[in-house]
């Protein structure tokens, strides 16, 4: 039910968005776009999925888990191929938590899991902070001091869950142990300034490859801004598909970007075209986690 109703509110944005352009017009822009900017695009997004991918890797090393770099490429891509059809951009991570529990880890499968989202979410920020600082005048004031404050938040909760496993309290409580368990994982992943330095590192390259392929296809269909422009009115969005309100962000994506593109003064229509072409290059990005999964489909 919960995902009909998802999938019902996913059809109703889509629609109330393309009601405010002209269909025709939307599609004939999305096929006019360059094959060969297109394709590099994809290449992008690919790449971007292949870091993170990495990323995860090193973090569930950290922690234990002995599996080759395949195997969490292979989980990753499945897990962005489900994300493609799951309520919000994270249903795939059960599929990677599946995975990796089938070592008898469950809990640490969870930990592992949650950590290399929470520092792809830190990259992100940082990324969208960076960009806001050299370009400061394109969001409205208001906008640019929440999206710091969330940024200040994030950190200040990175550095709580950092310490909190020295907390007594938390160890104590039957529930509040999970958290005292998590801060260790966390901290053995974390507790080198090097490590720490890498995994950020990676999670900025990831987020710039794909914010790479937003402004490719963006520029490809009229959307004429600098790459910085696209790290600054891009990422916020990103954050926001995260809401457990659609299916892997559609519709809320594509007003998201009509409202922060709106802000400086770009063409409605565009916009449209330029996020649904985006979707459909990540759920083409994703199609190798399809055939890990036809290959694999005996131990989903």
């Amino acid at each position: 039910m919960k995902y009909a109703v998802k999938l019902a509110i996913t059809g109703l944005l889509l629609f109330f968005i393309l009601q405010q352009v002209n269909p025709r017009e939307t599609w004939q822009q999305i096929t006019t776009v360059s094959p060969a900017l297109f394709l590099l695009a994809l290449i992008l997004q690919i790449a971007s999925n292949t870091v993170a991918a990495g990323r995860w890797c090193l973090i569930m090393k950290k922690i234990g888990f002995s599996m080759p770099f395949s195997f969490f490429l292979k989980s990753y891509f499945k897990g962005a191929f489900f994300n493609q059809g799951l309520p919000t951009s994270i249903g795939g991570d059960g599929l990677r938590v599946l995975d990796c529990a089938r070592s008898g880890r469950t809990e640490d499968s969870i930990f592992g899991v949650f950590i290399d989202r929470i520092i792809g979410l830190a990259g992100l920020l940082l990324l969208n902070i960076m960009a806001l600082l050299y370009n400061h005048t394109i969001l409205p004031p208001k906008i640019t001091l929440l999206l710091f404050a969330i940024l200040l938040l994030f950190i200040i909760g990175l550095v709580g869950l950092f310490f909190l496993r020295k907390i007594r309290v938390f160890s104590k409580g039957r529930y509040l142990v999970y958290l005292t368990r998590l801060s260790e994982r966390y901290f053995q992943v974390y507790s080198s300034p090097m490590s720490a330095g890498i995994q950020i590192s990676l999670s900025v390259l990831t987020h710039l490859l794909a914010m790479t392929a937003f402004f490719i296809l963006g520029r490809d269909m009229g959307l004429d801004y600098p790459l910085s422009v696209y790290l600054v009115l891009v990422p916020p969005v990103v954050l926001l598909i995260i809401l457990p309100i659609s299916l892997a962000g559609w519709g809320i994506r594509e007003g998201a970007l009509v409202g922060f593109f709106l802000l400086i003064g770009a063409d409605k229509a565009k916009v449209v075209s330029f996020s649904l072409l985006y979707g459909v290059t990540a759920l083409v990005a994703s199609v190798p986690g399809l055939f890990v999964y036809l290959n694999q489909k005996h131990s989903l």
